[in-house]
Parts: structure tokens; C-alpha cells; sequence
């Protein structure tokens, strides 16, 4: 417990020298973050991360991720439009590894009725993406060797074989329960599920329950194991499947 306090103790030094040591004026907050990069209330045993936010002198919203032994996990710049905070305009990514090399840089941004993804490792664009609506997407990926297909989705993340089965599942069997509502507690639980590179789910969480009332998780977990339908395992950039998480949202609005 001692080396776990200490750590985290020269983890928040490093984040405040990183701060002092640059020109910028406007305000940066550390957050601490669990080990999905989900916030945490405060720091503490369930802190793998930290993440420095700031504002650009361009207006753009900058997080940066760490690892608790100071090594940089990724750099997202990201501009959002006024009124709508869920999905910004434009946004890039740089993903590291865990020696300090860039792995790749995703770039996402929203055109007309159309949302992009690109994709670069080294100086090649590995995977461009173009969706129209909420599930329709043409793209293609050209793997670090070569390899070129065509594709319907981020093949570079795990996910459902179509939007439509996720939805369908929950229309069929996620319910309001009875606390939450008479509490009018509303919320958007985020879900977390561990994809082999066969297609198995080996893991299943709620990665930020802390913040949702106590019957909604409940609600989560219980349809969480009830899942039994398909899920496509993530790729990495050379075209190898992997295993690896993926996260969405359960939301729960009241009408």
C-alpha cells in the first residue's frame, strides 16, 4: 500500500511539472483515470492512469493520457460543436506504445451527413472509413504488409456483427428499474467487454459505475451475462486479429 501511495504521490508531481514547465495560461485539470481510461471521483487503489486536459491557444481541447510510470499512452485533440458534447467535429488521436514509439494516428471528423475515420501508421494510411446514418459504413484497410480488403467498420476495434443486434437485444430485454425511475435517476452506464481474438467474450464489466445508481448497474450486469449473440474480435495494424475491449453506452432516459 505504501509503494502503491508513492507512486501515485511522484505521479501527481510529474503531472504538475508537466504543467509548470509550459507558456499556455488557460486552466488544465489532472484526472485521475481506472483502467478501462474511464474517470475515477478521486484517486486510489483503482488508478492506473492520469490524464492532463487543456485548452490550445487554437481552441482545441487536448488530453493526454499516462501510465502511472510517467510513459505517455496517447495525445487526443479534439473540437467540439456548441450544444452537442457527445461526438466532437474533428478529433486526433496518436496512440503510443508502451516503449514511447507512435503506434498509429486516428483522425475522425464529421462531413455533410457523413462521419470519416482515417487511420495512419508510419507515413501509410492503413484505414479510411466513411459512414452514412447511424450504422451504414464503406471503407477500405491496407495492413502494414500490404494486405488490402475492403471493409464495413473500425476493424481496428472489437464490436457487434451490426449495431442493429446490440439494439434489438436491449429493446427485447433491458428494463427500468422500478428504484431507479420513482428516484428519477437517469443515466448513461458505460460497458466494457473483453473480445479474444476468436470472437469469445472472456470478461464483461461496467467500467464507470461509480457514478450510476445502484439498481441501473445491477440492470447492466444482469443483461451483460444474458448476451449470447455474436461479437467481431478487434485487428491490429499489420491485419492480425487480437484481443482486445470494447465500450459502449447503456443509456436510461426517462421519457
Amino acid at each position: 500500500m505504501k509503494l502503491i501511495l508513492n507512486i501515485r504521490l511522484l505521479m501527481v508531481a510529474f503531472c504538475w511539472l508537466v504543467l509548470s514547465t509550459t507558456s499556455l495560461a488557460q486552466e488544465k485539470k489532472i484526472i485521475p483515470l481506472n483502467e478501462h481510461f474511464f474517470p475515477l471521483e478521486t484517486e486510489g487503489e483503482n488508478q492506473q492512469y492520469s490524464k492532463i486536459v487543456s485548452i490550445s491557444p487554437e481552441g482545441e481541447l487536448v488530453e493526454k493520457i499516462y501510465s502511472l510510470e510517467y510513459s505517455l499512452v496517447s495525445i487526443t485533440k479534439s473540437i467540439y460543436e456548441e450544444g452537442q458534447p457527445r461526438e466532437p467535429l474533428w478529433e486526433e488521436k496518436q496512440q503510443f506504445l508502451p516503449d514511447g514509439e507512435l503506434e498509429f494516428t486516428q483522425l475522425k471528423y464529421r462531413k455533410a451527413n457523413s462521419r470519416h475515420t482515417k487511420v495512419v501508421a508510419g507515413e501509410e494510411l492503413i484505414l479510411d472509413l466513411e459512414c452514412k446514418g447511424s450504422s451504414k459504413c464503406d471503407g477500405i484497410f491496407v495492413s502494414t504488409s500490404g494486405y488490402q480488403e475492403d471493409v464495413d467498420r473500425d476493424i481496428l476495434k472489437p464490436s457487434f456483427p451490426t449495431i442493429e443486434v446490440w439494439q434489438k437485444f436491449l429493446t427485447k430485454n433491458l428494463t427500468y428499474p422500478p428504484a431507479a425511475r420513482n428516484a428519477n435517476e437517469e443515466a448513461e452506464v458505460w460497458v466494457g467487454m473483453k473480445i479474444s481474438e476468436f470472437g469469445e467474450i472472456l470478461e464483461r464489466a461496467v467500467v464507470n459505475g461509480s457514478i450510476s445508481h445502484p439498481s441501473l448497474i445491477k440492470e447492466v450486469e444482469r443483461i451483460l451475462e444474458l448476451y449470447k449473440g455474436d461479437v467481431v474480435p478487434a485487428r491490429d495494424i499489420e491485419g492480425d486479429y487480437i484481443t482486445a475491449w470494447m465500450y459502449f453506452p447503456v443509456r436510461f432516459i426517462l421519457n
